[in-house]
């Protein structure tokens, strides 16, 4: 029996046992972790999760379980498990199955869907395990060959893997998709008179070969020597040019409180904001579900509503949030695509696919041009409790150089930037030309922002 019949008989099942509406996931993933140090493996894992999740609805009351047996009697029994945590579950009418109305094109096939998407290159069986330490192991020796300051790299690491996702539901659903994902980061080392400093860098992609380590090493050893001799300035208010990697960290946390549940709950300061100008006019988003090759697309999201483009934000001005059925049905709209699972052991949430802020026509060089004096980040330290979702207040470390007449003076470390979400966000007055998207809360692309004035803490 295929997993699309033993998603059937859980549906079945279900549905006998009196339920309403019934909807059976299934996810298989598997993948590879290699980290490497002083040209020798440190590790090597085979990963591999498999698991199917049952969730229905017994009137205005839902139920969900999970199994990793797929023999009949375990599928069984979690359809009746789901079944019984109705029964302690408080009614609302907003609960739903996702509706065939919202259903992507195919849908009721019983086929795999998104081929033209390209998200799922087909060739991480063709790599061989050699090719994938020598890729670790080119990080570390690219680095180190980049130039004689750096004496080391703390790790260098290469991971991939490859998701299957099937999707059944007692409206008619039943598709499928695959999905792949390579990545290679390390940290390098940077040593001068006696100092030392680290720095990040990665690669990212939907295929291995569209992994650049070159490009990788290059970043961690760039910022690893950027900080060498690096000084804390003086407490001040001036002009922050972020680069494209901490740009996207902030659109990252404007990703969290743009999604419909946190402002249901009152956990976003986006919450009653919906028509008004929030940012500059140069600010525009778009969530695209459906980005060709993007970290974050899919062909239909983790409830089978068909993902697209959401307008977020037009010229400064909150236009959406994002929505599964059930924040959708709670707020008078329609779902935008953006329901996910962290996996099939996880509730229906709400997250970002594809969050991308439209780029600028200027050069980072030429947004750095107009400063007089000022901070450029290169890496924000502590993002997770540093910019607060629910009130906007931000207070978050940084490291980075000091702009003196447009150009680059020192390195910088040990500041802090405080403020609020509202002043990075209206402060906008500067979009480069750079964008690069990373793989977080799906896939974040922004290119370099420059704002107008922030609040740094020094000495």
């Amino acid at each position: 029996m295929d997993e699309f019949e033993i998603l059937k008989f859980g549906i079945e099942h279900s549905r006998k046992l009196g339920v309403t509406s019934a909807e059976a996931a299934y996810e298989f993933e598997r993948g590879v972790s290699i980290k490497v140090c002083s040209g020798k493996i440190e590790k090597f894992e085979y990963s591999l999760s498999r698991g199917l999740s049952i969730r229905v609805l017994k009137g205005n009351c839902g139920g969900r379980a999970y199994t990793t047996d797929f023999g009949m009697d375990s599928v069984r029994r979690a359809s009746e498990r789901a079944l019984e945590a109705t029964s302690v579950s408080a009614p609302d009418e907003h609960q739903m199955i996702c509706p065939a109305e919202f259903f992507p094109p195919g849908a009721s096939k019983g086929k795999f869907l998104g081929e033209e998407l390209a998200i799922c290159s087909g060739e991480i069986d063709e790599i061989s395990e050699d090719e994938k330490i020598e890729f670790a192991l080119s990080l570390e020796r690219m680095a180190k060959e980049f130039d004689g300051r750096i004496s080391g790299v703390e790790s260098a690491n290469y991971s991939d893997s490859v998701l299957d996702v099937i999707l059944m539901n007692s409206n008619g659903f039943k598709a499928g998709y695959k999905s792949s994902f390579h990545y290679g980061y390390l940290t390098a080392i940077a040593e001068e008179r006696g100092e030392s400093q680290t720095g990040f860098g990665f690669t990212a992609g939907r295929s291995f070969a569209s992994l650049d380590p070159s490009a990788a090493a290059r970043e961690a050893s760039e910022k690893a020597i950027l900080m060498l001799k690096s000084k804390q300035p003086e407490s001040c208010r001036v002009p922050v040019l972020f680069d494209n990697v901490s740009s996207c960290e902030i659109v990252a946390v404007l990703g969290a409180a743009l999604s419909a549940k946190s402002v249901i709950l009152g956990r976003s300061f986006l919450r009653g904001r919906l028509g008004e100008k929030v940012a500059s006019e140069l600010v525009n988003i778009t969530d695209d579900g459906r980005l060709h090759g993007g970290f974050g697309t899919a062909p239909f999201d983790a409830e089978g509503a068909k993902t697209g483009e959401t307008k977020v934000f037009q010229s400064g001005i909150l236009t959406s949030y994002l929505h599964n059925c059930y924040t959708s049905s709670r707020m008078g709209t329609k779902t935008t695509g953006n329901a996910c699972r962290a996996s099939y052991r996880s509730s229906v949430e709400v997250s970002p696919t594809n969050l991308k802020l439209r780029a600028g026509k200027e050069s980072p060089d030429e947004l750095r041009s107009g400063i007089g004096k000022g901070f450029e980040v290169i890496e924000l330290q502590g993002v997770h409790v540093g910019f607060d979702t629910v009130s906007g207040d931000v207070s978050v470390g940084a490291r980075g150089r000091w702009i003196e007449e447009g150009k680059p003076s020192y390195g910088v470390r040990e500041v802090t930037i405080a403020g609020t979400m509202q002043e990075v966000l209206g402060g906008i007055k500067g979009l480069g030309n750079d964008p690069r998207e990373i793989p977080v809360m799906g896939g974040i692309c922004s290119p370099s922002i420059l704002v107008e004035g922030l609040v740094l803490s020094g000495k």
